[in-house]
């Protein structure tokens, strides 16, 4: 008998305590990974256009929410009207008051990328270079 009230006070001792888990344990959360974007400053070369070879930088604000930015080229600071992702990269566009026109940029490249490649007016081959 009194091996059996032994055994039933373990077996309720047992069933009242709860083992630890992971869940409990003090160990803080990982850190959450910022996804990669394209806002930062890029210098930005556009080749061959009738005026010659274009350069400026870039400046992109904003995360994968949405992005807005500036031009800057031969002194002039340009807000840029949309900056829009693209399957494979952004589309950028702007009024250029220097040339009088709409100019849209087609930049392909990830946004972990350093170095993004397209056209200006589908004509003019660019490169975009995140500075560091």
């Amino acid at each position: 008998m009194r091996k059996l009230f032994f055994a039933l006070v373990v077996v309720t001792l047992a069933a009242c305590s709860s083992p630890r888990t992971a869940a409990d344990s003090t160990t803080p959360p990982a850190a959450e990974v910022e996804a990669p974007t394209y806002a930062g400053e890029w210098d930005v070369v556009v080749r061959d256009t009738p005026a010659g070879t274009v350069t400026g930088s870039m400046i992109l604000e904003g995360g994968p929410d949405g992005l807005s930015g500036k031009f800057l080229s031969n002194g002039r600071e340009t807000t840029l009207r949309s900056v829009e992702p693209t399957e494979g990269g952004l589309k950028i566009l702007f009024y250029s008051s220097e040339y009088m026109t709409d100019v849209y940029l087609n930049l392909n490249g990830e946004p972990s990328d350093d170095e993004l490649t397209g056209t200006a007016l589908d004509s003019y081959a660019v490169v975009a270079t995140r500075k560091m």
